[in-house]
């Protein structure tokens, strides 16, 4: 199960089919908190995070996944420029930083590297 994690739902949306027709299972959370929630579930293999969310952002969600030791891979989406590859090396979790616009092509390929 792949947790996309972002406020838009259309993007959301657009996520959730693009994954799906690659035959991945998709779990859609809608703010950091459900996040949370979702990646502890013993099926999640991944997954997308927008670093601007609701409740919990995506870097405070990153901080409490480091510190209980979670493993489970992390691309993040970033939907404003000044934030970059270097901020993200302090996330162990952290294996790709997508800029917004995303390319689907670029997604399935980060996606596919830790979700087999």
């Amino acid at each position: 199960m792949i947790v996309v994690a972002d406020d838009d739902k259309v993007l959301t949306h657009l996520l959730t089919r693009l994954l799906e027709d690659e035959g991945y299972e998709v779990c859609v959370a809608f703010d950091g908190e459900s996040a949370y929630e979702k990646a502890k579930d013993p099926k999640c293999k991944g997954m997308l995070l927008d670093i601007r969310m609701p409740n919990i952002n995506g870097a405070e969600l990153l901080m409490l996944m480091a510190a209980e030791g979670s493993k489970v891979p992390v691309v993040v989406m970033a939907g404003f420029p000044d934030f970059d590859e270097e901020e993200m090396k302090q996330f162990p979790n952290v294996k790709k930083l997508l800029h917004k616009p995303l390319d689907p092509a670029d997604v399935v390929a980060s996606v596919r590297q830790f979700a087999l």
